[in-house]
Order: structure tokens, then C-alpha cells, then sequence
């Protein structure tokens, strides 16, 4: 959920799609479909909204490399429509990782992003032999202590995927702890599971199960649902400042194990049923 980058205030340059997640969502149909350990390739187009307006799209994919156990995970957002257009705004992440005891160990993470030519980039490369993160971002670099199993931002989200579906942290209000790779930092973050709602989508009436970011005496805010039906992939993500922008991200197509996912039934056919 990008929008779980750290939020320093006029530290870079405005990003109109700062709030499109690492939770955003990435190229390519998927040619060799697989599962390892419970794990599903799969690919996610999305429509970006900026307070209620068309801003952007936003794509996400998750699959194998074809090297054992290794995977990549990829989203791009880029502006379509009003301001983000103008500017030219772009956002791309990209994750190499391998499976390994059913988790997601990512080895090079990398971010760019482009507003008006503007490039912001940095990337991380996790030793996991040494315990140390490497960061570089321009002519910067720097090393940290990688401690209990950190995570880059789309990495974050893979892994939230899997404790929903392992039904780890299944409860209505219970926290999901992770430990966030940022570009300067290691930093603890904390999301919140709260009760199952019915969503419309673009893919029919999704049970879903909405998660938000803890975020003790600030005014800005991270939710997405997730569908379990769907392999809990993320099917709509909010992000913004109460009384300033609201991001909004709408899942439009979906192709899981290498099968597109058919439209279902709006919610107005459930209307009266449990």
C-alpha cells in the first residue's frame, strides 16, 4: 500500500502518485503460469482516481523467473488523465526475491519515479549471508542491519497476502506487524484487519476483507481490500489526508494462474441474502 513509503514532508519533489502503493501493480500476461509453496503468479490492471477523478492506471504482477525458487514482483502507475498527465507522472517498483520455508526473501528492490522529467531513484539489495541491507539512492549510499526478516514495499504486500491466506491474522481488529525497507530507514509498521464487507468492483460483488495502516495522531490514512476468492489479491486501495487529496486505486482486470478472471454478479443480486 506505496503509500507505505515513509511521508517526509518536502523532503522530494510532489509525487501525484505517491499513493499508488508498492500495493500497484505491474506488466505482462503470464506464459508459464505457477504455484510454489502456496504462492500464485497472477496480474492486476487497476484505474487511479485523484478526489473522484480518472487520474491514472496502475498495473502489478507477480511470477516466476524460471531459476528455481526465484521470483519478481513488478507494479508501474502512470498518469492518464488531468495533472498527472501534464506532468508525465510515472512510478515503477521492481522486487527480485526467492520462496524459501514458504516466505518471500527479496534480494534487490529497486524505485523510480518521473514527474515532469524529475527523476527520484534508489535501490536496495538485501544480503541476507551478511545481515545487512545496501541502499544507494544518487551518489548516496548506505548500510543497514537487516534484523528479523524486513521487507521492500512490494514485498510488504506479497507477504500480507500470505498471512490472510494462511489465516494468519484472521481476526476482526488484529494487527499484522511488518518491518518496512525504506530508502534511509528499517521502520515498523502495523495494519489493522477489519470486518468483511461486500465490494463492487469491476469484476462483480467481491467479499472482501478490508485491512488499514495504523497510524497513531496523523490524518492521513491506507486502506485495501483484499478478496479471498481471488487469492486475497488486492482489489481496491485507498490513500490520502483527511480535509486533503484522496488516491484512489479500482482493480479493472485480473488474470490468475494464467486465467482471466470472468465478471460476476453486481451486488444488487445480493441484496436480502446474508
Amino acid at each position: 500500500m506505496h503509500a507505505c513509503r515513509s511521508e517526509r514532508a518536502g523532503s522530494r519533489q510532489p509525487r501525484l502518485l505517491s499513493a499508488l502503493p508498492a500495493l500497484l501493480v505491474l506488466l505482462s500476461l503470464l506464459p508459464h503460469p505457477a504455484r510454489a509453496e502456496g504462492w500464485l503468479a497472477y496480474e492486476a490492471r487497476y484505474a487511479v482516481y485523484r478526489n473522484g477523478k480518472l487520474a491514472g492506471k496502475a498495473e502489478f504482477t507477480v511470477e516466476p523467473t524460471g531459476e528455481a525458487g526465484e521470483w519478481t514482483i513488478r507494479s508501474e502507475a502512470s498518469g492518464t488523465h488531468g495533472m498527472a498527465r501534464l506532468l508525465r507522472a510515472r512510478d515503477v517498483e521492481h522486487t527480485i526475491g526467492r520462496i524459501r520455508d514458504g516466505r518471500f526473501w527479496p534480494e534487490q528492490f529497486t524505485h523510480h519515479t518521473t514527474i515532469a522529467g524529475i527523476d527520484d531513484r534508489w535501490t536496495a539489495d538485501f544480503d541476507w549471508q551478511s545481515g545487512r541491507v545496501f541502499i544507494a539512492e544518487g551518489k548516496e549510499r548506505r548500510e543497514l542491519d537487516l534484523g528479523e526478516h524486513p521487507l521492500d514495499g512490494l514485498s510488504l504486500k506479497l507477504e500480507l497476502q500470505q498471512r490472510l491466506r494462511n489465516g494468519t491474522g484472521s481476526g476482526f481488529n488484529e494487527n499484522l506487524v511488518f518491518r518496512l525497507v525504506d530508502d534511509d530507514e528499517i521502520k515498523e509498521q502495523t495494519y489493522r484487519m477489519r470486518e468483511r464487507e461486500r465490494l463492487e468492483t469491476s469484476l462483480g460483488c467481491l467479499d472482501t476483507i478490508p485491512v488499514e495502516r495504523v497510524r497513531t495522531g496523523s490524518k492521513r490514512y491506507t486502506r485495501a481490500w483484499h478478496a479471498p476468492n481471488l487469492e486475497y489479491v488486492t482489489v481496491r486501495m485507498e490513500h490520502g489526508k483527511t480535509g486533503g487529496n484522496h488516491m484512489e486505486m479500482r482493480i479493472t482486470e485480473l488474470v490468475l494462474d494464467g486465467e482471466p478472471v470472468a465478471p460476476q454478479a453486481g451486488c444488487t443480486a445480493y441484496q436480502g441474502a446474508p
